[in-house]
């Protein structure tokens, strides 16, 4: 089996454990005249017995999946953000060149993730320094997207998961496997290059296509081939050519039937929020759930490495889990943060770079609906709150224009709100990424932290403003209790 074989089978394998959104934009396929074919199209297309010109769209893209919410809601995605997944045999001999474009959008990164998708290290746009004669966008507010850069994936410890680990010029890293007390070198080269609100682009990359890949040996010297490229991979969709299948609208329009009002083992009554560190601290979450004890103490002595799901470096997040059997209407309120392009808020000043919140089920991944920081309402205090309900137990007077955010329950018996902050700024300190483990979240985040409770439709109808109806939901709540 060829090279280029291996990589796509790879990487096919673990696109089906990832993804979210929708679209990008036309980059011609290019290799350099010094490249052998090791990486090529026409090599990858000669194992298949085809030629170039007949393989399907992407085919022979370095870039072998991307994330699409139509085709594969998996993974917790975020509906303003786009995924493009690869991977490439980097070595202590060789590392992978990525020439690529600034793209217009409110934010983009790359992450690498080990065998158990946790991610092990991540370069941020605003980290990436700029080829000679080009200028950053996302350093500099009144430079034009599209200026050039070069990145590199590098073999070896990750700075991310080691102080103590140097960090090159552009350079993120394999890093290791966390195994509790052991680390493993990271043979799996597998990442994520990622766009968030995109302004242009078909595909939603920003409208400067994706990046070039080029692997070559590990002091640059000599290229061994340039990955194929293309303006999207044959995964999931075969390269933007499959029509919409219509899954989301279709599982949204079916209704839940309250007489199954179960309880769930990601839910507590009353609903409470915290911050996901790891797939093993979930675990002992859910579990304590289960059992109905505290077993935060026995998740902390455990060393599950950070993160899980292919969660973002650059990201974190609070969920808040409810079920049927608490109530059919949620609430979830907190103050807003700032974040970039917000009208009267200068670049650079923000709070976060993004902030979103998403509904989805916890067993399958999915989600029901998003809304970005520029999407939700806010009250006359700078407050959202979320309304979450089967489109049929939608209160009437839960409206944006009475300063709620509605997102569908969807036809599961159980329902997780996340809520992310992004590239926060360092003089936000109530920002989800300042809380530490065993820390309170209300102590650390203060106003910022989400408040959670269920609501029955006629308390609800009280009041149209959203502070209020909020709480009367809580003391409704509490006196139950």
């Amino acid at each position: 089996m060829k090279l280029s074989q291996v990589v796509m089978a790879g990487v096919a394998f673990a696109f089906l454990a990832s993804c979210s959104s929708e679209d990008t934009s036309n980059t011609a396929s290019a290799t350099p005249s010094n490249a052998t074919n090791v990486l090529s199209s026409e090599s990858l297309a000669q194992a298949m017995g085809a030629s170039v010109s007949s393989m399907p769209l992407g085919l022979g893209c370095g870039w072998l999946a991307a994330s699409d919410s139509d085709k594969a809601n998996i993974a917790f995605p975020d509906s303003e953000a786009k995924y493009w997944v690869a991977a490439a045999p980097v070595s202590p001999q060789t590392r992978l060149r990525i020439d690529g474009r600034y793209p217009d959008a409110r934010y983009f990164s790359y992450n690498a993730y080990d065998v158990a998708l946790r991610p092990t290290d991540a370069l941020a746009d605003v980290e990436l320094s700029p080829n000679s004669g080009s200028v950053n966008s996302f350093q500099n507010e009144n430079a034009a997207p599209g200026g050039k850069y070069t990145a590199y994936l590098e073999y070896g410890p990750s700075p991310t998961q080691n102080s103590n680990a140097p960090r090159k010029l552009n350079t993120f890293y394999t890093g290791n496997v966390s195994l509790g007390p052991l680390n493993v070198p990271n043979a799996l080269a597998l990442f994520m290059y990622r766009v968030y609100v995109s302004e242009a682009g078909e595909f939603m990359d920003g409208g400067v296509g994706l990046p070039t890949l080029t692997l070559e040996t590990a002091d640059g010297s000599r290229e061994l081939g340039t990955l194929p490229n293309c303006a999207e991979p044959v995964l999931p969709n075969l390269g933007g050519a499959l029509p919409p299948l219509g899954i989301n609208d279709l599982l949204l329009g079916l209704d839940y039937p309250n007489q199954l009002a179960l309880p769930f083992p990601t839910a507590t009554n009353p609903p409470t929020t915290g911050k996901f560190f790891s797939l093993g601290d979930t675990v002992f979450r859910i579990l304590g759930n289960a059992i109905g004890q505290d077993t935060s103490a026995l998740g902390g002595r455990v060393d599950s490495g950070s993160g899980g799901f292919l969660s973002n470096i650059h990201n974190a997040y609070t969920t808040t889990a409810f079920d049927r059997k608490g109530g059919s209407i949620a609430l979830v309120r907190a103050k807003a943060p700032t974040y970039r392009g917000q009208a009267g808020v200068p670049f650079g000043t923000e709070q976060l770079r993004y902030w979103s919140l998403c509904g989805n089920e916890f067993v399958t991944q999915r989600y029901t609906d998003c809304a970005a920081d520029y999407q939700v309402p806010l009250d006359e205090n700078g407050f959202f709150t979320v309304v979450i309900s089967d489109p049929a137990d939608r209160p009437a007077n839960a409206t944006a224009a009475n300063g709620f955010l509605w997102l569908p329950w969807g036809p599961y018996p159980d329902q997780v709100l996340l809520y992310r902050h992004m590239l926060h700024n360092p003089t936000f300190t109530q920002a989800i990424q300042n809380v530490e483990k065993g820390a309170n979240l209300d102590t650390v985040m203060g106003p910022f932290a989400p408040q959670a409770t269920y609501c029955s439709p006629e308390v609800f109808g009280q009041s149209n403003r959203s502070s209020e109806v909020f709480a009367l939901c809580l003391q409704e709540q509490n006196t139950q209790q």
